[in-house]
């Protein structure tokens, strides 16, 4: 099949552009920096020759190019930044781009359409489980509000029959990266600690980017139509994330009960919601209809994770003695 990827020099991008050149497929990409994708290429030792376009996702003219002959459409692009000051660039880029390469995939004839979205748009969810079939809730910092948008527009074209798959990752881990990705960036103060926070809800839910990625390119299924997946990985509550980081650094570090008041004086509101809130995700139409049956263990994502945090300097090997 050959299939159009944005965000191939992302994180997520990195590794679906790894899974669909493993799995035969052939792949066209819309990269801003053919630099950039030549260290992606050999980071991820990809040995396939990849096609691609040089050009702004905004664009009309450059998307069109890079869907030409374009069986399928994979969007995982999208601007984020924990700069402050950068981030209205997401509410100028993320919505607007993504209708365009939505829309073009579409009348280009393309099926599937996946749209790579995120567990923020669908949160707080209606139930114990995050569902695909949750409400959208926009607004937000403007990442969450730029990507409700994005959402917005690709359910009207699942309501008009267009072969949109939207996909909702909760927290996207796993090693191998240009930089340090989002969750790394939250992740690596947490072990660079003596102690963990404790909250009375909430917790953790991580999905290992080398599942995600394999599980979307196991739903390049055509003539399925419209469907929602949730792709929320392992949840732990926070004694149990405590418990999995201590066997897999070998260092224990003191569990501290953490009231929601000293939490609001540390991370922004929306994200107080989110540590409080998150809830396990609905993951069995994801796993079942690619394939893959279930994610890997989280101690083997963490470790993965760690141990290349630490190879790449981001932790020092003091922190995490059993993954140095």
């Amino acid at each position: 099949m050959k299939v159009m990827l944005t965000g191939g020099t992302g994180f997520i991008g990195g590794h679906l552009l790894k899974a669909l050149t493993s799995e035969g497929h052939d792949v066209r990409l819309l990269v801003r920096d053919a630099e950039k994708l030549e260290r992606m290429i050999e980071l991820q030792s990809i040995e396939a020759e990849v096609d691609y376009v040089i050009g702004d996702m905004a664009d009309p003219a450059t998307v069109q190019a890079s869907l030409e002959g374009c069986n399928a459409c994979i969007h995982a692009a999208a601007f984020t930044s924990l700069d402050p000051s950068q981030m209205d660039q997401a509410l100028a880029v993320n919505g607007p781009a993504a209708q365009l390469i939505l829309d073009t995939a579409h009348q280009q004839g393309c099926d599937p359409i996946i749209h790579v979205s995120t567990m923020s748009v669908i949160f707080p969810p209606s139930g114990d489980l995050l569902s695909g079939e949750d409400p959208v809730h926009g607004g937000g910092n403007p990442y969450n509000a730029s990507k409700a948008i994005a959402e917005e527009h690709a359910r009207s074209m699942q309501a008009a029959g267009a072969p949109i798959k939207i996909v909702y990752p909760t927290g996207v881990t796993g090693p191998l990266d240009l930089g340090l990705n989002v969750l790394a960036a939250n992740l690596t103060p947490t072990l660079k600690s003596e102690i963990m926070m404790s909250l009375s809800s909430g917790g953790w839910c991580l999905v290992d980017v080398r599942d995600l990625s394999q599980a979307i390119v196991g739903i390049l299924t055509p003539g399925i139509g419209p469907k929602r997946y949730v792709a929320g990985g392992t949840f732990m509550d926070w004694d149990e994330f405590h418990a999995v980081i201590s066997e897999v650094t070998g260092r224990d570090r003191a569990l501290l009960p953490t009231p929601r008041e000293a939490l609001e004086q540390m991370v922004d509101v929306e994200a107080v919601e989110i540590m409080l809130g998150i809830v396990p995700g609905d993951d069995k139409h994801i796993l079942e209809d690619s394939g893959l049956e279930s994610w890997r263990p989280i101690e083997e994502t963490l470790t993965d994770t760690i141990s290349w945090l630490v190879e790449k300097s981001y932790l020092e090997p003091e922190w995490a003695p059993n993954c140095s």
